[in-house]
């Protein structure tokens, strides 16, 4: 008997020691994930306008219904109620989050309301593998209103990769279709933090403000707006999969975090994103490595590239303004000395050529800033049937040149399209800048000879961006294998690339129809 009670007390005891140490090894891993929280937290520059911030997913549940799609594109509500601990419970990927106040300015009413005393969040997922750690900031916001796509709820994410040791070695700031890396070398940063800019209205990452206008980046990107500094952000750690704790349930939710509506919705960028988990496929959570390598990486000479596409206006206006300023000087110097001929070279038989160049100039400026080339797709079946036409591409004297895919409603956090690639330089108002200088060239004329080869010059100058047009749009076939590339290695359809053809054969005008066998699907 007393063997008996030896044996017991001893497997008590037992047992209470590996629960201790249980409960310790737990305990001290959440503080080491808290810790390292904390220690990369972001510091988020937001651009001036911005109406929505990095919010808690309580406000959003609490402000939405739970409601489920039919087969017809229709919707019935599931329940009026649902709760952080409850919504992991509904696992139809049917379903979908609709936010009760419904228009994009009642949504931003109702936020600015409440948006101050709920404070700033980011949901840390702390991926600790074999030889590195993954920091996952997740960053929640009640619309998405930006110059692509518009739908309720917007989910981003900032991840800060470590080595074994312990090091941070990289970042990944998510956008649109993918995201952008750098080594941590051209990560800037803030006491240690790494700082991010944020795109207005779509909340793109991005790592510098001056970035957003080449390549596939197509957003307003500044630090006009608030900042929100480590010590404001709320810190919620996230538990792993499937045991996150009662009130992370919403984890497990398999729906869409914003209205869905039909496939045309859906296709035309109106649907909400998918939660963490199963945001792009369950890349972005699951297997971050993987989802690195899709994205572009960002060093100090695209850097450098986009500082100079940034301000190249302003470098272009410094410097049209100091010869502005010198042409301004040599014309009062001549006038000091009656040596202005302008107004007998006007009298003259320079007169009539002078006035058809000044009308030419000012038909080619006027044309400058309206629209030079469009490209729009509409759909007579399909995912897009009974939708506006949709413009793919536009090319313009005052934003310059865009060009637009489709990403269809299971590719990145949400649908519609995204930007393929952009360059936005305002030629209009560099051409206007060079008339300006050209009318002063008229005033302060020496010669007709002179003059004559200062608007021939002019002439070919504005023949300029319709020769770009048109070789950008000839060269259309060669971007196939990049659009590939940036749809994840996906195959660009045949009848796609049958289109792209159709318009660089003609780059002039015209229009081209085309029949694809399959335009969206259901979910």
């Amino acid at each position: 008997m007393r063997k008996g009670l030896r044996a017991l007390a001893t497997m008590g005891t037992l047992t209470l020691l590996v629960l201790g140490v249980l409960g310790y090894s737990m305990a001290a891993k959440a503080q080491t994930a808290g810790g390292l929280a904390q220690r990369y937290a972001p510091v988020l520059h937001f651009a001036g306008g911005e109406k929505f911030f990095p919010t808690s997913v309580d406000y959003i549940i609490s402000s939405s219904s739970l409601m489920q799609r039919n087969a017809d594109g229709s919707s019935s509500l599931v329940t009026s109620s649902p709760t952080p601990t409850s919504l992991g419970g509904y696992n139809s990927s049917r379903d979908f989050l609709d936010n009760n106040h419904g228009t994009l300015d009642a949504i931003a009413a109702d936020y600015a309301s409440v948006g101050a005393s709920t404070g700033y969040f980011a949901y840390v997922h702390v991926d600790n593998l074999s030889d590195s750690t993954v920091i996952q900031y997740w960053l929640f916001y009640a619309y998405n209103n930006g110059p692509l796509n518009d739908h309720q709820s917007d989910i981003e994410v900032v991840e800060v990769f470590l080595d074994g040791g312990g090091n941070p070695t990289q970042a990944l700031y998510s956008q649109h279709l993918a995201g952008e890396n750098a080594a941590w070398g051209n990560v800037e940063t803030q006491n240690g933090h790494p700082v991010v800019y944020i795109a207005l209205g779509s909340h793109a990452n991005y790592f510098r403000s001056f970035q957003g206008r080449v390549g596939i980046e197509n957003d307003v990107v500044n630090a006009g707006g608030p900042t929100v500094t480590p010590d404001q952000l709320k810190l919620v750690v996230l538990g792993g999969q499937p045991n996150a704790p009662a009130d992370q349930s919403w984890l497990s939710f398999l729906g869409r975090w914003g209205f869905t509506g039909t496939d045309t919705q859906i296709a035309t960028g109106m649907a909400g994103p998918l939660g963490p988990v199963f945001n792009d496929n369950g890349q972005r959570w699951g297997a971050p490595y993987d989802y690195l390598g899709r994205t572009l990486t960002v060093d100090s000479n695209y850097l450098y590239l986009a500082w100079f596409v940034a301000n190249f206006l302003l470098l272009w206006l410094a410097y049209a303004g100091i010869r502005g300023a010198w042409k301004f000087v040599g014309i009062v110097r001549l006038s000091r000395v009656g040596g202005l001929r302008v107004g007998g070279f006007l009298k003259g038989r320079g007169g009539a050529g002078l006035a058809t160049g000044l009308v030419g100039i000012v038909i080619t400026l006027v044309a400058l800033f309206l629209p030079w080339y469009s490209v729009y797709a509409s759909s007579q079946s399909g995912a897009f049937s009974g939708s506006a036409p949709v413009q793919l591409m536009s090319v313009d004297g005052t934003s310059g040149l865009s060009v637009n895919l489709f990403i269809g409603p299971n590719a990145d956090s949400s649908s519609g399209l995204t930007s393929f690639a952009s360059a936005q330089f305002p030629f209009a108002t560099l051409f206007a800048v060079g008339i300006g200088l050209l009318l002063l060239d008229v005033v302060g004329v020496r010669s007709g000879r002179r003059l004559g080869r200062k608007f021939i010059f002019a002439a070919i100058s504005s023949l300029l961006p319709f020769v770009l047009i048109y070789a950008f749009v000839a060269y259309l076939p060669n971007l196939v294998p990049l659009a590939s590339s940036l749809l994840g290695g996906q195959a660009v359809p045949p009848a796609a690339i049958q289109l792209v053809g159709t318009i660089a054969s003609n780059p002039i005008g015209g229009s081209a129809s085309q029949t694809f066998p399959v335009v969206g699907r259901r979910p």
